[in-house]
């Protein structure tokens, strides 16, 4: 059975409607920090091999998980129930690119199918300076076009005018694309503390012009390393970082949460007035083969 906490019941959240949340979501990610207080609220167990999971994104009421077996050299799309239970596995695997990475669903599609529209993905050599097979899915997650890239791209994000926003391995490198592959723009990454795993956009509350990014950073202390969650807002027109924090917060497991795929919604308490301070929900399926869908919450002050 689902392992659920009792700090929060994590069933009387409610989150807000994706047509009005851009601008609150941007403010109230550009509100958290170092002191920022992440609280977990939820946990559940999910049943069935999960591999190494990479990507994470809501899927009208199931979620969608890329992630790779390295053993088998295998790569995989999982369809999670909210409940835990994986209720669908789509093999992606091409050749040896079998290692996917972050990912995000297709705004171009959500209006056409509300709650589970298509997605783009990238599945790549499992090494760093490789290639990557870049693969829309339609709502019934089969591949409508592909392409091949000459790098190994570690996320990639469609964003709402057609384009793509991508980047590669520990994100190093920056790319914006068109569908058939050509690079539009591309640089070195501005970040020097955090390697970017997983991005979400427009859909999910974020305005047009921008993409937030989850990912992973350490450092070497005297007692041993340290390593930390990190959350960005990029600018995906100016390709440049315009807001950036550690997220404090690690599974019982001692991962950070933002090691492996990662979603954010906003939220607010079921039954608060409409003047009721926002929060921002990090969800995120973290460790590896037997993992935990988590759900942590930072109450986030406007005033």
């Amino acid at each position: 059975m689902p392992r659920r906490s009792a700090l929060v019941n994590a069933d009387a959240l409610r989150v807000a409607a994706v047509d009005h949340t851009g601008p609150m979501m941007i403010d109230a990610l550009q509100s958290l920090g170092r002191s920022t207080s992440w609280e977990l609220a939820d946990e559940v167990v999910v049943r069935g091999d999960v591999g190494h999971p990479q990507g994470l994104c809501r899927w009208g009421d199931d979620w969608l998980v890329l992630t790779v077996h390295p053993g088998s050299g295998t790569g995989e799309l999982l369809v999670v129930a909210a409940e835990g239970e994986v209720v669908r596995r789509v093999d992606v695997t091409d050749g040896e690119r079998f290692h996917p990475g972050g990912f995000a669903i297709d705004p171009t599609g959500v209006g056409a199918a509300v709650g589970s529209p298509g997605c783009w993905i990238a599945v790549a050599e499992y090494r760093p300076r490789s290639t990557t097979t870049v693969m829309r899915l339609d709502a019934e997650l089969t591949t409508l076009e592909s392409f091949p890239f000459d790098d190994h791209l570690g996320a990639i994000c469609p964003l709402g005018d057609g384009t793509l926003f991508a980047v590669s391995w520990a994100s190093r490198r920056w790319y914006r694309l068109d569908t058939a592959g050509h690079i539009l723009e591309q640089r070195t990454t501005p970040s020097r503390w955090v390697d970017l795993q997983d991005i979400v956009h427009g859909s999910m509350g974020i305005d047009g012009e921008r993409v937030v990014a989850t990912g992973v950073g350490g450092l070497q202390t005297p007692s041993g390393p340290l390593q930390f969650g990190g959350l960005v807002v990029i600018d995906v027109d100016a390709m440049a970082i315009v807001h950036d924090t550690p997220v404090v917060a690690w599974m019982p497991s001692g991962r950070v949460a933002t090691y492996n795929g990662a979603h954010l919604d906003l939220g607010a308490d079921l039954g608060a007035d409409l003047d009721a301070e926002p929060s921002v929900m990090l969800r995120c399926l973290v460790d590896d083969t037997t993992a935990t869908m988590a759900t942590w919450i930072a109450h986030i002050r406007t005033t």
